[in-house]
């Protein structure tokens, strides 16, 4: 379950928007990186954990299937909108 999810950097325009922030995810805060994008059906939504945090994660005892739901659901919380700006 993510409780929580903060957009500490957005860039871009109306069409391309690169993301960075983090979640609060099983207790843990994890950092990742997105983008959203425009297209005839729609706004699409594509979300990354970094690698040195994947590496974190699986030092914990989670698996790489544990952090690609993480992502998936990311994805489906910023694309609804769920989602806190951050100050930064």
């Amino acid at each position: 379950m993510v409780e929580e999810v903060v957009l500490d950097e957005v860039e871009g325009d109306y069409l391309f928007k690169v993301l960075r922030g983090s979640a609060v995810w099983r207790g843990l805060t994890v950092q990742f990186e997105g983008v959203v994008y425009q297209s005839v059906g729609g706004p699409n939504v594509g979300v990354s954990v970094p690698e040195e945090e994947v590496e974190r994660l699986l030092g914990m005892g989670f698996t790489r299937e544990d952090v690609a739901g993480l992502e998936q659901r990311l994805q489906v919380k910023i694309l609804n909108g769920e989602v806190r700006v951050g100050e930064g």
